[in-house]
């Protein structure tokens, strides 16, 4: 009898191999059980040609249990089919449908809730658009909802991780949705060592206090105790190593967790301006003057435009 597991990726002929080896390695890291799976016994060429072992066909997924789509764009009618029946039951049996990279397309086969919007590359949205349904698509790197989520393969592990952090569910333990928007544009930002050109400890470790309060914003003064620095000693150092006070940096941060979430199009604005600390009658103007381009044709450019 086949033990319950968190996760079961499917895998598809064409599958991305990298994003399959960076979401197992998430999820190895996190001591979380996973096994890959085929629609039969078969290896599975992935999109090197290497063809991977796996093990064995999907069983009948748990209430909880997430089916993970890893797959290319070229798929044959009858492995299409195949994998659509295989969704149809995971669906029934409660458990939930993830898809990454070509795997959003084969998902997008499926009729979808109301509203939902997929997460895809150039090339996987200009495949999308041939369908009969055509769903709406976003560029941002991943799309995370309690039953559905889509990620560009790029964004594998990042999807793992923003789910990992949040726990799983939408019981009286889950996060709230604003906690959960958080972390997901959290986990979707750029790396502070790769952002940020500084090497000095004391700036990184205010860099990583900024990035964990991005939805309860702290004060300057708050921000320079914690470092064990005068509010002006730390001003100077932010200035030498990154151009500017901590102040501007930190709002510039801010904008940039805001603007993932604008460009998911799942949240009111007002929402998103008031949970990232910004006033509804300046979230705009402010928006617009460091992206240029304001927050609702951001939205409208990003999920539309991606289609």
């Amino acid at each position: 009898m086949d033990v319950a597991l968190p996760f079961r990726f499917l895998l598809l002929p064409g599958f991305d191999l990298a994003a399959l080896g960076a979401a197992s390695t998430v999820l190895t890291d996190a001591d979380v059980a996973f096994r890959t799976t085929g629609l039969s016994d078969a290896p599975v060429p992935g999109d090197s040609g290497v063809r991977v072992a796996h093990g064995g066909p999907v069983p009948p997924i748990r209430p909880g249990e997430t089916l993970v789509v890893f797959s290319g764009l070229e798929l044959a009618p009858d492995v299409l089919e195949a994998a659509l029946v295989l969704l149809r039951r995971a669906e029934r049996q409660g458990g939930r449908l993830w898809a990454i990279g070509g795997g959003v397309w084969v998902l997008a086969h499926l009729r979808l809730p109301e509203g939902m919007v997929l997460s895809a590359n150039p090339v996987t949205a200009e495949a999308l658009g041939s369908l009969r349904r055509v769903p709406a698509v976003t560029d941002a790197p991943f799309v995370w909802t309690p039953e559905i989520a889509t990620a560009r393969a790029a964004a594998a592990a990042a999807l793992m991780r923003y789910d990992l952090s949040i726990g799983v569910g939408t019981g009286p333990d889950a996060a709230p949705v604003a906690t959960r928007g958080a972390e997901a544009a959290r986990s979707q930002l750029e790396p502070i060592e790769d952002r940020y050109p500084t090497r000095n400890r004391k700036v990184i470790e205010g860099l990583q206090i900024m990035r964990a309060n991005l939805f309860r914003p702290v004060s300057v003064a708050a921000l320079a105790n914690a470092l064990d620095l005068s509010e002006r000693q730390l001003e100077r150092l932010f200035e030498r190593e990154l151009g500017d006070t901590p102040a501007p940096i930190y709002r510039e941060m801010r904008l940039e967790a805001t603007r993932i979430e604008v460009r998911l199009g799942r949240r009111p604005m007002q929402e998103i301006a008031r949970d990232f600390g910004f006033t509804s009658a300046g979230f705009s103007k402010t928006y617009q003057r460091q992206f240029g381009i304001s927050p609702s044709a951001d939205r409208r450019a990003a999920i539309g435009g991606a289609m």
